[in-house]
């Protein structure tokens, strides 16, 4: 009987062990302003860094970050520009001298590009939302090392968004 319950004990043990390695973190609903987005419950806030440098909101948590930029539409128009969403990336595109096109992937225009920064190479998943008053680019993004390791958690996380 004693061993019987050993093995038992055991087993559940090892179960135990193997069930910590793949828990599925919480997703939890934040807002900013007239944007959604989907975000596991253990990303760190440091809003006040992204305010600084005029985004939204920034979120992360190692290997991941996530921010947001939200661009009035009447700012366009006062230049006399009228912007559909695909102008918009474009016009995203030629801002950061990038040689990328968007693209429709699932409903959600976006565009990939690397970067270099303080000699770390990161990749950018960036996809752009519009509403009736504004746009909004929001980007996902990570050390290129990392990158196959997270692209689909990247990509969850922007398809959340919605405005």
């Amino acid at each position: 009987m004693k061993k019987l319950l050993c093995a038992f004990l055991a087993i559940c043990l090892c179960l135990g062990l193997c069930a910590c390695g793949q828990k599925e973190v919480a997703q939890v609903s934040h807002t900013f302003k007239d944007l959604t987005i989907s975000l596991p419950e253990n990303f760190i806030d440091l809003s006040d860094e992204a305010y600084a440098t005029g985004l939204e909101f920034l979120q992360g948590l190692d290997p991941i970050a996530v921010n947001g930029l939200r661009e009035e539409k009447s700012v366009f128009a006062s230049y006399g520009l009228e912007l559909d969403l695909e102008r918009y990336a474009k016009l995203v595109v030629m801002a950061n001298n990038l040689s990328v096109q968007p693209q429709e992937i699932d409903g959600v225009l976006t565009f990939t590009y690397e970067a270099t920064t303080d000699g770390v190479s990161y990749t950018y998943v960036v996809t752009v939302w519009e509403n009736d008053v504004a746009f909004w680019t929001v980007q996902a993004y990570c050390p290129t090392a990392d990158y196959a390791k997270v692209q689909d958690q990247m990509w969850e996380i922007l398809k959340s968004v919605q405005v």
